[in-house]
């Protein structure tokens, strides 16, 4: 039977994940080694494909827009005594509020306090009524304390008045590009040589965007035209079982019976979890079939070094420098946890797999 595969895994085109450690030399062991995979798949001809090139133009426009991203990170605050202020501008505010009976409390009194209108917590009303204030000018609100108002639970529900006022806006001025300013923030020493420094930053940028969709594109013309004969039951049934202990451990997280469960995060009843779980692990191992027989045609390996550098890179993102911390935290290895969230061996392989290929068409059609 003739199956074409659909899944895409070109993910590790774009993890740009560097984070150099120290690791012993030699490759990592290519998952599926142990199968002849040209008694299960036929690849396409791909070296009669033809393929584009990355064409990167800078514009000054794209130039001193990202330039302005940078200069806006480094702001002058100043402040404005004169005119109004609206949701979305930070202020420095003083207010004083009174209960019916002309007391007050703490907590209902300050002085030169700062917030951005409408993104702070406060009772409903208060950023509200100082829409449109004038800064200087006391503005009166007459509003009500939630019930309950778990701030202050003797307060609950009762009316309170509160004259505040604007003292200030509070303005970010970007800072301004100078030479000072470029010696100051970047390596370079005068703002000719970073904006030539700036224009190639995004011209690799760019260039690293197209072959991501060229290779995205030669990928997909790959799988289209492959043939997986048969797919490997093992492989199948490893996923199935992976899926299955996953899914169990949620469900006991959760305090869950696995009907339960299966009802509420997927909408099925046990025999329909179960068929739907084997067509997604036989999709799985198909294209990791067709990236390692890819692999393995073309002779690509993905070293201990390489492999190591992105699980340290991981653990990084996550906040994590020690694995032995990272593993408590995960409840799996390091390792295992590459595995099931990012497919790292395939991603490392199957971005070496379109490397080769691609630099080869492009080298043919020279």
């Amino acid at each position: 039977m003739k199956k074409i595969i659909s899944a895409l895994l070109v993910s590790a085109l774009c993890l740009g994940l560097v984070f150099m450690t120290g690791c012993g030399g030699g490759n990592i062991e290519m998952p599926y080694s142990q199968y002849d995979l040209t008694e299960y798949v036929t690849l396409p001809d791909y070296d009669s494909y033809t393929t584009e090139k990355p064409d990167v133009t800078i514009t000054d426009e794209e130039i001193d827009a990202a330039i302005d991203e940078v200069l806006a990170q480094y702001p002058t605050t100043v402040e404005e005594t004169e005119g109004v202020v609206e949701k979305g501008d930070k202020i420095r505010y003083s207010y004083k509020g009174t209960l019916a009976d002309g007391s007050t409390t703490d907590g209902m009194n300050a002085d030169n306090q700062e917030m951005v209108l409408g993104q702070a917590s406060m009772i409903d009303g208060f950023q509200e009524g100082m829409y449109g204030a004038t800064i200087g000018e006391p503005v009166t609100l007459n509003l009500k304390f939630p019930d309950p108002y778990t701030v202050n639970e003797d307060l609950s529900g009762k009316d309170v008045t509160f004259v505040v006022t604007v003292n200030a806006k509070l303005v970010d001025i970007p800072a301004e590009l100078t030479d000072d300013f470029v010696k100051e923030h970047s390596d370079e020493k005068n703002v000719a040589d970073y904006r030539k420094s700036i224009a190639k930053q995004l011209e690799e940028e760019e260039t690293e965007n197209q072959l991501y969709d060229i290779k995205t594109k030669l990928w997909n013309q790959i799988v289209a035209e492959a043939e997986v004969t048969e797919v490997i039951t093992e492989e199948v049934d490893a996923k199935v079982e992976m899926f299955n202990t996953r899914y169990k451990q949620l469900a006991e997280q959760q305090g869950l019976e696995w009907e339960e469960f299966l009802d509420q995060y997927f909408k099925y009843d046990e025999a329909e979890y179960e068929e739907q779980m084997r067509l997604y692990a036989e999709s799985m191992v198909m294209t990791e079939m067709t990236v390692y027989a890819a692999a393995k045609q073309e002779g690509v390996s993905v070293s201990k070094e390489d492999y190591q550098e992105q699980l340290d890179s991981i653990m990084a993102s996550y906040g994590y420098t020690d694995a032995k911390t990272f593993e408590e935290a995960a409840g799996m290895d390091l390792e295992q946890f590459a595995e099931e969230q990012y497919s790292l061996k395939l991603n490392l392989y199957l971005e070496k797999v379109l490397d080769t290929i691609y630099n080869r068409i492009v080298k043919n059609a020279e």
